[in-house]
C-alpha cells in the first residue's frame, strides 16, 4: 500500500491508471513478481503481490519510482509523487488471503464511489469475474481457495464478496497502524520463530514493518536464557525492590538495550520500568561495570552468544 504526498492524488486522469498498471506490468516481467490482486483509488493503491524471488524492495522501488517519472513528465510537474515508502504486509493464504481480496475489491464500494465493485474500472475484480490469469495477474490460484471447479469458484467468489468485508478484516485495516502480519496468531508465532529471531534474511530485509516483532522474540530468548543462566523465574526479571540490586534483571536490561533493537519506551514496557531514562541511565551504569567485574563480563558475555546463536 501506499498514499500519495499529503495524501494528494497519484491519478489525475484516467491515463494515469493505465500508466501506473503499464508500469506494473513492466515490473512484473522484469523481476518475476505476480499479482494476486489490487485497487487503484485516487489518492493510493493495494497491491497484493506474490514475489517469488524475495525482491519485494526492488520491485516497488521500480514501480514507485517509474510510475512517479512519467506521472510528473505527463503533468508537467517535479518532485515526490509518494509519501515515501509503501507499507507491507506479511499476509496468510488460505482465508486471510481471499478475505484480503474482498477488503481490497469493495475498496471502492467503503469509499461510497459505486454500489457494485464491478462498476469500478481500476481494480482486478472483473478479472475474478473472467476467471482468467494474465502474464502480471493470477486470479486463478485464489478462485481455487474457493472451489477446484473454476465456474464453481467463480459463483462462490461472488456469494463471497456480496457478503461484505468481515469484522476481522475490517478492524485490521481500521488501525491507524496495521500490524506487519494478517494472520492467526499460530501462523504468527510460526513466523516469529522461524524467521524473525534472524535479522540477515530474506523475509527480514523484505518487510521492515516486522522488526519490533524480531526485537520481541530477542526479549524473550533473552529472558530465557537469563533465567535458565541464574536460576530464576522470568518473573523476577520484572521486579524490583528498593535497596536490593537484582543483577539477572539488569543483565537482561542491558542484553536487551544491546541486541534487540528496540526503543527506550518500549524496553521499558517489557521490563516494567517506570520510565525510558531509567533503562537508559542503568545500562550505562551497568556498561560501566562491566570493564571492572571480569566475573559479570563473562557472565554477560555468555548469555549474550546464547542468545544471538540463532543469528548466526
Amino acid at each position: 500500500m501506499n498514499r500519495g504526498n499529503a495524501r494528494a492524488p497519484i491519478y489525475l486522469v484516467d491515463d494515469d491508471y493505465e500508466t501506473f498498471l503499464e508500469v506494473i506490468k513492466e515490473s512484473s516481467k522484469f523481476f518475476q513478481v505476480y499479482l494476486s490482486a489490487y485497487c487503484l483509488m485516487s489518492n493510493h493503491y493495494h497491491l497484493l503481490l506474490t514475489t517469488p524471488r524475495a525482491n519485494l524492495a526492488r520491485f516497488m522501488r521500480h514501480l514507485n519510482g517509474v510510475y512517479t517519472q512519467r506521472h510528473n513528465r505527463l503533468h508537467k510537474k517535479d518532485g515526490h509523487l509518494f509519501r515515501g515508502r509503501y507499507k507491507a504486509i506479511l499476509v496468510q493464504e488460505d482465508e486471510y488471503l481471499t478475505h484480503l481480496v474482498r477488503y481490497i475489491h469493495l475498496n471502492p464500494v467503503q469509499a461510497s464511489l459505486v454500489q457494485d465493485p464491478k462498476d469500478y474500472h481500476w481494480s482486478s475484480h472483473a478479472h475474478y469475474l473472467k476467471a482468467k490469469d494474465e502474464e502480471w495477474l493470477k486470479v486463478t490460484k485464489t478462485l481455487k481457495y474457493f472451489s477446484s471447479n473454476i465456474w464453481s469458484a467463480r459463483k462462490a467468489y461472488l456469494d463471497f464478496i456480496r457478503q461484505g468485508i468481515d469484522p476481522k478484516t475490517k478492524a485490521f485495516f481500521k488501525k491507524r497502524k496495521p500490524g506487519p502480519i494478517f494472520g492467526d496468531a499460530d501462523f504468527i508465532e510460526a513466523i516469529k520463530e522461524k524467521f524473525l529471531v534472524r535479522k540477515n534474511n530474506t523475509l527480514f530485509k523484505e518487510t521492515p514493518e516486522i522488526r519490533p516483532l524480531h526485537g520481541e522474540c530477542m526479549i524473550d530468548r533473552i529472558k530465557k536464557e537469563v533465567s535458565r543462566k541464574f536460576n530464576v523465574s522470568q518473573e523476577a526479571l520484572c521486579l524490583s525492590r528498593r535497596g536490593e540490586h537484582n543483577r539477572p534483571r539488569t543483565i537482561a536490561v542491558a542484553l536487551a538495550r544491546e541486541i534487540s533493537g528496540l526503543q527506550l519506551g518500549e524496553l521499558a514496557r517489557h521490563f516494567k520500568v517506570g520510565s525510558y531514562k531509567t533503562i537508559s541511565a542503568h545500562h550505562q551504569k551497568f556498561v560501566r561495570s562491566l570493564s571492572r567485574d571480569k566475573t559479570a563480563r563473562q557472565s554477560y558475555d555468555d548469555i549474550k552468544e546464547r542468545c544471538i546463536q540463532i543469528e548466526t
